[in-house]
């Protein structure tokens, strides 16, 4: 549908504000989000089921500060490879990776043992530590700050649809397929993930609407990549930390663990009442279920909305808020009910306003703030916030802090990524009166 200087009084024009010679590059994008999201639903509550029912929470924490060493793996070999490939191949070489991945571990989940169920836990967590830059870095390096506008809350709708099918997915076919069943199916998505990147490139060679940057001069014309003598963990750091605009993106992102940690471990630790493998595991879908529904409902009818009429720095607090809200309504009534309310909104906030708001920062940066800096706080910033948090709540519980009282951490931290939200909300409404783009914000 074509815009015209007038305002349009149609509701569904507010939602879906998009060209027609869009269309077709936006849904290939909401496809790849819808189905990246939908694996990682799929195995996520199986894996922490499995990992709660039979270890208890503690051990989880353990598993989640081994994160942080596999997630500076992961910043290196994101770097590495968009130093040397077209952005699409970045892209190939990941789907490859990651199918091949799921059906090793069909195969060795039929003798499992501690080995196998640490792979397990870690590869369902790499999912987002990989998939989730390597989207946006894409989806922002051929969109413009208006389309980021526009588009974001359609195609963000793609990862909380995607996670809902993908939660009501592991319901469903839990008991025919089992866990072994499900990781085939995740490993074909995979591989359709890569024929999507095929398709839009394709597209983008025969539209001008996007594509700011073409794939395979992405290397040639930038040699200084492949001269960096730089470390890519401290080549993204530096990129991070040479503005307080990007500094504060970082910022935003550590309290966003901190305070997302914290709030998971009190509703883990609520959940060893539940008893047996297959009853913690359904209880887990079920309030992921809850989660990815309450993401849906506000990705199709509050992101674009918010985004586009109050602005990035409402929609980023919405989250902090809703944090705050439930946490202390858990300090007050310590009960696995209110412990579920954190978790729903953490949650379903998250992987729908927040996200969108949070990435679409990165809309006028430079190509390299996109790849290396976003891998760098994606990555490696999101897991060593998450292994600081752990190691501070492994401290508090030892010296005899109640589950309730952390809750105060979480309240802080969240109060924190709201004023660092506001900062960077203004920010980006300076940076982007005009679409050309700063070699940095300072």
């Amino acid at each position: 549908m074509e815009r015209t200087g007038k305002k349009s009084k149609n509701p569904l024009k507010a939602l879906f504000d998009f060209k027609r010679e869009e269309i077709s590059i936006a849904l290939l994008m909401f496809s790849f989000n819808f189905i990246v999201i939908a694996i990682f639903q799929i195995l996520r509550p199986l894996k922490k089921g499995y990992v709660v029912a039979i270890y208890g929470a503690e051990p989880e924490l353990y598993m989640k500060l081994l994160n942080i060493v596999v997630a500076a793996l992961a910043v290196v070999v994101f770097t590495f490879l968009y130093n040397r490939l077209p952005r699409q191949r970045v892209i190939y070489a990941f789907c490859l990776f990651f199918a091949v991945s799921f059906i090793a571990l069909r195969f060795l989940l039929l003798k499992p043992n501690i080995v196998v169920a640490w792979w397990y836990y870690l590869q369902v967590d790499l999912i987002t530590t990989i998939w989730m830059a390597a989207f946006w870095a894409y989806l922002t390096d051929i969109s413009t700050s208006d389309q980021a506008k526009r588009l974001y809350g359609l195609i963000g709708t793609g990862g909380v649809s995607g996670g809902l099918v993908g939660i009501l997915t592991a319901k469903i076919l839990i008991g025919s397929l089992g866990e072994s069943g499900l990781l085939i199916l995740s490993a074909v998505l995979m591989l359709i993930v890569g024929f999507i990147t095929f398709a839009v490139e394709s597209s983008l060679r025969r539209s001008n609407v996007f594509g700011r940057a073409d794939p395979e001069s992405q290397v040639e014309n930038e040699p200084e990549k492949k001269a960096s003598k730089f470390n890519a963990a401290i080549e993204g750091a530096k990129l991070a930390f040479r503005s307080k605009y990007l500094a504060a993106i970082v910022g935003i992102m550590a309290f966003y663990e901190i305070a997302s940690q914290v709030m998971n471990y009190m509703f883990t630790k609520k959940s060893e009442v539940l008893s047996g493998v297959e009853t913690t595991q359904v209880f887990f879908i079920d309030i992921q279920l809850f989660a990815n529904m309450l993401s849906v409902v506000v990705q199709l009818f509050l992101v674009t909305f918010v985004m586009r009429k109050l602005g990035l720095a409402v929609a980023l607090c919405v989250l902090p808020v809703g944090a705050i809200l439930c946490t202390g309504f858990f300090m007050a009534i310590p009960a696995l009910m209110t412990a579920s309310f954190m978790f729903i909104s953490d949650n379903g906030f998250n992987y729908s306003i927040n996200q969108t708001a949070r990435e679409a920062l990165y809309v006028p940066t430079t190509p390299d703030e996109k790849y290396k800096a976003r891998a760098f706080t994606n990555m490696f910033v999101q897991r060593a916030a998450k292994g600081v948090a752990i190691g501070g709540i492994v401290l508090l519980i030892n010296i005899g802090v109640t589950v309730r009282s952390l809750g105060l951490f979480a309240i802080a931290a969240a109060a924190g990524m709201a004023l660092l939200g506001i900062y960077n909300g203004r920010r980006f409404n300076e940076m982007t009166r005009t679409e050309v783009h700063p070699g940095s914000a300072q």
